[in-house]
C-alpha cells in the first residue's frame, strides 16, 4: 500500500536518449513539488509488493512546470532497468519532499564559480543554470563568472551539451567546457581531452580564480571529486571554498 501523505504519483511526459545507457526525462506530479536549484526528487516504482526507490538529482528550474532528470542505467540496477524501460505515459511514484544541500549557498556574491561535472553530475549545475538564465535576461541578477566544465568518455555522454553551447553564446559571463577522456573512440570530437581533473587549474587560472576569491563545486563520480579537490586543495583553495555531491560512495 503506498502512503499519499509520502508519495505522489507521477508520469513521463517526454523523454529523450543522448547515448545508450543514458536518458532525460520530463514528468508531471500530480501535486507541487518545491525545490531549490542542487535538490533532488527520489523515485520509484512498486514492484512484487515492495518499493524500489532512488534519489536523482534536479536538472530543471524550479521556475518551469515539470521536473527534468538525466539518469544513468546502471548495469543489472534493481531501479534503472525497470525506469529505462518507460517511455512516454510511464508512470512512477515520487516522495513529496525534495531534499539536498548542494548548491545552497550559490551563486556565491561578486566571486567567479567553477562547476565541475561527470555526466549526469552536471544536472544540478544545469538546475542553476537556468534560474541564473532567466534572472540574467529580467535584470534580476548582477552576473559573475561561471565556467562550467564536463567530462564523459565519449560526447554523446555529454548531456545538455547543446544546451549549454547556446549558453555560452548568449551570455559572456558563462562558459562551458567538455572534455572526454576516450578521444580515440570519438574521431570527430575537437574540444578538450583527458578527465575534468586534467583542466580544472587551467580554467580556475583563466577565470581569475585564487584562495580566498572563488567557489569550486563538484558533482558526479567520487573518483573525480577526490582528485578534482586534491587538485585546488594543492592550489591553496580551503575546505569551504570546495562544494561536493557525490553520486554513490567512493
Amino acid at each position: 500500500m503506498i502512503d499519499p501523505d509520502k508519495y505522489a504519483s507521477a508520469t513521463v511526459v517526454s523523454r529523450s536518449d543522448p547515448a545508450p545507457d543514458l536518458w532525460i526525462i520530463r514528468i508531471h506530479t500530480e501535486t507541487e513539488l518545491p525545490y531549490r536549484p542542487g535538490q533532488y526528487v527520489t523515485v520509484g516504482l512498486q514492484t512484487n509488493g515492495r518499493i524500489i526507490e532512488r534519489p536523482y538529482s534536479i536538472c530543471s528550474s524550479p521556475l518551469e512546470d515539470e521536473i527534468e532528470l538525466f539518469i544513468e542505467r546502471v548495469p543489472d540496477g534493481e531501479l534503472s532497468d525497470p525506469l529505462f524501460a518507460l517511455g512516454v505515459g510511464g508512470e512512477m511514484i515520487v516522495r513529496r519532499r525534495t531534499k539536498g544541500l548542494f548548491l545552497r549557498d550559490a551563486p556565491l556574491v561578486d566571486e567567479p564559480h567553477l562547476f565541475v561535472a561527470t555526466v549526469t553530475g552536471v544536472a544540478p549545475f544545469v538546475s542553476l543554470l537556468r534560474t541564473l538564465a532567466s534572472r540574467a535576461r529580467s535584470g534580476e541578477w548582477s552576473p559573475v563568472p561561471v565556467i562550467t566544465l564536463q567530462g564523459a568518455a565519449r560526447s554523446p555522454e555529454l548531456g545538455y551539451a547543446d544546451e549549454l553551447v547556446a549558453l555560452a553564446e548568449e551570455f559572456e559571463w558563462f562558459t562551458y567546457v567538455p572534455t572526454v577522456s576516450r578521444p580515440w573512440e570519438d574521431p570527430k570530437w575537437t574540444g578538450e581531452w583527458g578527465r575534468v581533473e586534467d583542466v580544472i587549474r587551467k580554467y580556475a587560472d583563466q577565470a581569475g580564480m585564487r584562495p580566498g576569491y572563488g567557489g569550486v563545486f563538484l558533482c558526479g563520480h567520487p573518483g573525480m571529486i577526490s582528485g578534482a579537490r586534491a587538485i585546488m586543495r594543492r592550489a591553496g583553495f580551503d575546505n569551504k571554498a570546495i562544494r561536493e555531491e557525490q553520486y554513490w560512495p567512493d
